[in-house]
């Protein structure tokens, strides 16, 4: 086996096929992040079956596009080279060619009126009720393919279907009974939750001493700014209704109620006005901000933020990564324009103990919590007395068990993984529960019965992908596997 092979196993896992037949209508995307060396215009060779750059690039395609609708058309080349779309694709191209050589070895075949029937069937080349040879064509040429291309690209559609069914797997009673035994197993306990709330504890000033000492970096000043600025007012003025109500019908989007409803100019009129106004005073400020940024106009004043809602959101979105002396564009703030410059910023330090004494003793007083709280579980595990349920939980039985949901959930998930009959599961840094298993079934039969189709259908994915994870792990081996890849 070849380096990148190993390399990249992860990527040779099958998972689920993304169907060629999802490339129609998905467009076309033209890319280049990988060159190949030319052998007959093979990207890889496995056996005897060739890898096509055409046939890589549509695999490429077609999960860039449906990557791109589960991003809501977000996408682009550069986060798809991060999600490394191209060595899935390609090993996407590999896996198929690995599966084609097996399926050509034990004989199976495709005819040319299976691929026929089913080109024929697509809805998507449909027109007036049936197959339109013409809309065929004209589909294909807007994704840039070829009839005989796409007709092949079906024809190993379909072997590779034959080749999955004639591996489907069967689940015997056995494994059934084990499935079920995995989901449905059931316990009846005997349980009691601690809380820290219920634990008192004293503080004394040597323990705050000792802690903020060991712990001062966390309690440090915010990262405060420094930061002048000049401001540009409307100026006011006599305007029509007319004039207004013309600015409305042009903005009156941003003029609407909560539940998304254009509000009538009469009703927001002086906001309106007051738009308008800044509106007009926009090219002024424009000016302003740059001389302000030239050094010819000195601030008119001066304040310190801490928090970045103190200030215009289009400032607070730049002021964390921006430099000493930045001047931001002029920002709507409090009925006028202002123009900010940043002048210093004064970083994080840890603050005297006398600042933040009550923080200090909070956290000291967890922490003492804590550990009585640790302490006093493990002193109760091997006695304790607590709730017995009246039935056998299963991990999905949340509502009989009398904690706040989440924790019942975390209770549950955890302690379907122990091996243990009694133990401790944390449900949270201050709330702990102590677990006693009275008795255990392997399954509970009414949950088994409900979820028949459940059980099966989960137990059959898990066993397909293992046949077809090991299947795919020998054929590897079986047949020769070749990478014509010159460099990025």
């Amino acid at each position: 086996m070849i380096t990148w092979m190993q390399k990249h196993k992860k990527y040779l896992v099958i998972t689920i096929w993304i169907s060629t037949i999802a490339f129609v209508g998905a467009g076309f995307v033209g890319w280049g992040a990988y060159k190949f060396g030319s052998a007959a215009d093979a990207v890889a060779e496995v056996g005897d079956t060739k890898v096509t750059y055409e046939e890589y690039n549509q695999k490429y395609n077609t999960l860039y596009a449906y990557y791109n609708r589960m991003m809501g058309g977000t996408l682009d080349q550069e986060k798809a080279k991060e999600m490394q779309l191209d060595k899935l694709a390609l090993s996407q191209a590999i896996q198929e060619a690995t599966l084609l050589n097996y399926a050509k070895e034990i004989g199976l075949q495709v005819s040319d009126e299976e691929v026929a029937n089913y080109i024929a069937n697509m809805k998507v080349f449909w027109q007036n009720g049936h197959f339109d040879d013409a809309l065929y064509k004209k589909v294909l040429a807007q994704n840039h393919l070829r009839p005989k291309t796409f007709e092949e690209s079906v024809r190993k559609e379909l072997l590779m279907k034959k080749l999955s069914r004639a591996f489907a797997p069967v689940l015997y009673p056995v494994e059934f009974d084990a499935f079920a035994a995995a989901l449905f197993m059931g316990d009846k306990i005997e349980y009691k939750v601690l809380s820290s709330d219920d634990i008192n504890v004293t503080v004394t000033n040597k323990e705050i001493q000792e802690y903020y000492n060991a712990h001062k970096q966390e309690y440090k000043s915010p990262t405060t700014y420094e930061l002048s600025y000049v401001t540009v007012s409307p100026k006011e003025a006599n305007v029509s209704d007319a004039v207004l109500q013309t600015y409305y019908k042009k903005h009156r989007l941003s003029y609407t109620a909560n539940d998304g409803k254009i509000l009538p100019f009469a009703q927001v009129r002086d906001r309106v006005a007051k738009d308008y106004a800044l509106k007009n005073v926009k090219k002024e400020a424009l000016k302003i901000y740059i001389a302000f940024k030239k050094g010819k106009i000195e601030p008119q004043g001066h304040i310190e933020v801490t928090k970045h809602n103190a200030l215009p959101p289009k400032v607070a979105l730049q002021l964390q990564n921006a430099p000493q002396g930045k001047v931001f564009k002029p920002a709507i703030q409090n009925g006028k324009y202002y123009i900010y410059r940043l002048e210093k910023v004064l970083l994080p330090k840890p603050l005297p103990l006398e600042k933040v004494a009550n923080m200090v003793k909070v956290d000291v007083e967890a922490a003492k919590k804590r550990k009585a709280l640790a302490e006093l579980a493990q002193k109760e595990i091997a006695t304790f007395h607590g709730i017995v349920t009246q039935d056998y939980v299963t991990r999905d039985d949340i509502a009989k068990i009398k904690m706040p949901p989440l924790q019942a959930q975390r209770f549950l998930r955890e302690l379907f993984l122990r091996t243990k009959p009694r133990g401790i599961i944390v449900l949270a840094q201050d709330r702990v529960a102590l677990y006693k298993i009275l008795d255990q079934k392997l399954q509970v039969a009414p949950k088994v019965d409900k979820n028949r189709a459940l059980i099966t259908d989960n137990g059959l994915k898990l066993k397909e992908l293992l046949i077809n994870e090991k299947m795919l792990e020998k054929l590897q081996q079986r047949y020769p596997i070749k990478i014509y890849k010159k460099g990025k």
